[in-house]
């Protein structure tokens, strides 16, 4: 998701970012729905008003970390981003802290300062400082980390999550488009057919991202659900390495050993968490949770709820 949203953003003449949020929510509904009437077995429930009240603000959140990732991306590489993008799990850790009462424990503090210094290695070896790519940084941390601990406390089922989300972000994504992003120059440049080839690529960069987006949708809300907000966050710190090696190969940003080296120790810090996170486990006693347990899809499969009584499952 990380190498099309660069691609999108940085390869092309215009950097649409709402109007590709907006494919990717659309591509996302379109999807769930079609699967839906396929026969697959994609069930969600028909949106209320209690869901929409419920769902909005954590819309909103995705909406600004979606956006300000973008605009990260458009002033940083791909592994200067996915170095800075570990320091959100030290601000999910707290969170969970603060939210569910979770123990941060001292190996933990390891990882998170591994993180703290790949940060700081990364910083001091970027040969394109930009000052706004910073600022977008810093704001999609915060953004992420409000995101992932606002979701884990709503989540009910995996589905219900990827259609709320992106129903609700949809129209937001089309407005902001339509108001800020400019349309005129987009249609006068791509009209001109010697920017057709160009514009096939962009359509087809387009495309992937909206399918991309619908698995990244189910994928993050199944994975909250049955870990922790900060497990998910490190999950997506492990895959840091390897979307890193990839962007090295294919954009023609610099690559210092310093660089290098920013990678490898949040790829490190990862391995440490996740060793953490274990003897974390080992020490705990039997039956409880650091976190509320996640909700059992087979339990809620029987029990319907008050509200799916008046608002029936779409089959």
């Amino acid at each position: 998701m990380t190498l099309v949203n660069k691609l999108v953003l940085s390869s092309f003449q215009f950097h649409m970012v709402f109007f590709m949020l907006a494919a990717q929510a659309f591509g996302s509904v379109a999807l769930m729905v079609l699967a839906n009437r396929v026969g697959l077995n994609v069930k969600y429930r028909a949106m209320n008003k209690r869901d929409a009240r419920t769902w909005f603000p954590v819309a909103c959140s995705q909406a600004l970390m979606l956006y300000t990732g973008g605009k990260a991306l458009e002033y940083l590489n791909v592994p200067l981003f996915t170095v800075f993008k570990n320091l959100t799990i030290i601000a999910v850790a707290y969170g969970e802290k603060w939210v569910f009462k979770a123990a941060v424990t001292s190996l933990m503090l390891v990882s998170f300062g591994m993180m703290v210094m790949s940060s700081m290695v990364g910083a001091w070896n970027d040969m394109t400082f930009n000052g706004w790519g910073y600022f977008w940084m810093s704001t999609n941390c915060l953004a992420s980390a409000t995101f992932v601990i606002h979701m884990r406390k709503v989540i009910k089922q995996d589905f219900d999550t990827v259609y709320f989300n992106n129903l609700l972000t949809l129209p937001l994504y089309v407005v902001l488009s339509l108001v800020q992003e400019d349309w005129s120059g987009f249609v006068d440049y791509y009209s001109d057919k010697a920017n057709a080839v160009e514009l096939n690529s962009f359509a087809r960069g387009i495309f992937i991202s909206g399918i991309a987006a619908f698995a990244i949708s189910y994928c993050s809300p199944w994975c909250l659900r049955t870990t922790s907000s900060t497990t998910y966050s490190m999950i997506g710190a492990l895959n840091k390495l390897p979307i890193a090696l990839f962007a090295m190969m294919w954009f023609p940003d610099p690559v210092t050993a310093g660089g290098v080296l920013a990678v490898l120790l949040g790829f490190g810090a990862g391995l440490v968490y996740t060793h953490a996170k274990n003897v974390q486990k080992q020490a705990q006693p039997s039956g409880s949770q650091v976190l509320p347990p996640p909700i059992s899809m087979d339990r809620l499969d029987q029990t319907a709820r008050p509200d799916e009584a008046e608002h029936p499952s779409n089959k």
